[in-house]
């Protein structure tokens, strides 16, 4: 026989009593509470009723009979009615098990229980929700700014929290073992439910296939998931846009005034201040050893994110089967909690469920411009502009605009057949308008070249190029390359240059770019 509190919403504790009543049917259960109750009991008494509620302590100690039970009936409201049962509940749940005597409790929520009935007690969430405090229609939910969650139960069944705050556990663990999936998931889920996307986004790299993260991406909290699978390319770009994100994160503070660090912002964000949405983002690395093997650079990224990432919001959870010797950090151990039994059902329904109940994530990195399925026309750009480019640093899209002047007065596109180099010509002659008399728009190198005008020209290789076009380049674009080893921009970019017409890289720029049709 053990004491025990229930903790969860009034019809899920209504089921648990239900089932363990049942299962003992010759307890005589004394219940303090409110209104009309299907359990069994053999006396209910009125929480406001001090005096009778006081007089159990009578009962309690001339007597009450082996097997009892003591049911204080949602214990918010008993206490409220009567302060004092704290101490009469405590004194009964101490020395009744060795009498034969039980004390149940049920709440609404952990904060609910005082610290002093809670060494008298076994904790039990009836289910996933009701360890977290949030209603089953999850209409309380987001509604913690703390960055801290229930990750599961100790051995009495009180929750065991997971602290990333700044002044919480901040940098976490790892965790060893083939079971560490449940453990991560917990915490996501219960951080998911508990705090809005504008307070808290998620980066997720699962480096070994493993699914550790699989059905979260679908949360509006989830910037990105990365695995094992995911291309070099895009992984670079990964690389580039988060160490973009420690920027951002840097001008948006120090460029605010009074503000020194992330807490600061959010101070004021929260006062109503006029300020761009930053949220916390916690990255969560699995294997991290795999990601930083095939990408070493990565190693540097992930230590200039936790150097300079807890002041600037950015938070880091490793796990895995061991920690990756090219990280030098010492890290504390992972809480040692047991999720609560529900964990897979929710994990299917909860990102789904979330869906649209806030602003999605900040998109770390945008994708690729060649995984558009629309077609780009001058119609979607403002004037003057032929096409976009590509930033994945500033985590942004830029209007690619011919500019040229006396010193850089020239251009060429250049690519093999098929890339779209006569498309870009009309292109700009269609964006030059009423100024086209001054250029010369030439659909191959080997025509007249008027070098009073800007002379633009096509060629399927940069050595087709004439070299006073070449030394003075206004604009210059690079499609797919017979041979990307000939680039005048990088031969490894060239090489990933996606083989779609209107594809390719802006000579000033040195970046992707996709051209406009007329």
């Amino acid at each position: 026989m053990r004491n025990f509190a229930v903790v969860g919403p009034w019809q899920a504790t209504r089921e648990r009593l239900t089932a363990a009543l049942a299962a003992a049917p010759d307890m005589a259960v004394y219940r303090i509470g409110r209104g009309a109750d299907p359990l069994p009991v053999s006396a209910t008494f009125d929480p406001s009723d001090q005096p009778g509620c006081r007089s159990l302590l009578d009962w309690f100690e001339r007597g009450a009979p082996s097997g009892a039970v003591l049911l204080v009936d949602d214990w918010g409201l008993c206490f409220e009615q009567d302060p004092g049962l704290d101490r009469v509940v405590e004194w009964i749940a101490a020395f009744g098990p060795a009498r034969g005597v039980q004390v149940v409790v049920t709440a609404r929520k952990w904060s609910d229980l005082p610290d002093r009935l809670r060494r008298q007690l076994h904790g039990e969430a009836t289910d996933f929700l009701a360890l977290h405090g949030i209603e089953a229609d999850l209409s309380n939910k987001y509604q913690q700014h703390d960055l801290k969650t229930a990750v599961g139960v100790d051995a009495r069944g009180w929750p065991v929290y997971l602290d990333i705050s700044i002044g919480g556990d901040g940098l976490m663990g790892t965790y060893l073992g083939p079971e560490r999936g449940q453990k991560l998931l917990s915490a996501l889920l219960g951080l998911m439910v508990t705090h809005s996307p504008e307070d808290l986004n998620l980066g997720l790299f699962d480096m070994k296939n493993t699914g550790v993260f699989d059905g979260l991406s679908h949360a509006p909290h989830v910037s990105f998931l990365l695995t094992d699978e995911t291309e070099d390319e895009l992984l670079e770009r990964f690389e580039s846009g988060l160490t973009g994100e420690i920027n951002r994160r840097q001008e948006l503070v120090h460029s605010t005034s009074g503000c020194r660090n992330f807490t600061d912002y959010q101070e004021k964000l929260d006062a109503g201040e006029d300020l761009e949405p930053l949220a916390a983002l916690l990255i969560c690395v699995d294997s991290a050893e795999v990601l930083i093997e095939r990408h070493p650079r990565f190693g540097e990224v992930l230590m200039s994110l936790t150097r300079a990432g807890r002041v600037l919001g950015i938070h880091l959870l490793y796990s895995g089967d061991a920690f990756p010797a090219q990280l030098p950090f010492t890290i504390p151990e992972w809480p040692s909690a047991t999720p609560p039994h529900d964990l897979a059902e929710w994990a299917e329904v909860l990102p789904h469920a979330l869906i649209g109940s806030a602003p999605p994530a900040h998109q770390v990195v945008l994708p690729p411009l060649h995984q558009s399925h629309v077609d780009l026309t001058l119609e979607m750009l403002p004037p003057g502009a032929i096409g976009l480019v590509d930033r994945p640093f500033e985590q942004r899209r830029d209007v690619l605009a011919p500019h040229f002047t006396d010193e850089f007065r020239h251009g060429a596109i250049v690519g093999r057949p098929g890339t779209g180099k006569s498309t870009t010509l009309r292109t700009l002659a269609t964006v030059l308008g009423d100024d086209l008399a001054r250029y010369q728009l030439l659909d191959g190198p080997g025509e007249p070249l008027d070098p009073r005008r800007h002379i633009v020209v096509t060629a399927r290789s940069w050595d087709q190029v004439p070299p006073f076009i070449k030394n003075s380049l206004g604009f210059g674009i690079e499609f797919r390359l017979d041979d990307p080893a000939t680039s005048l921009v990088d031969a490894r970019q060239a090489a990933r240059v996606p083989d779609k017409p209107g594809h390719g890289l802006s000579v000033p720029h040195r970046l992707h770019t996709q051209i406009a049709l007329p």
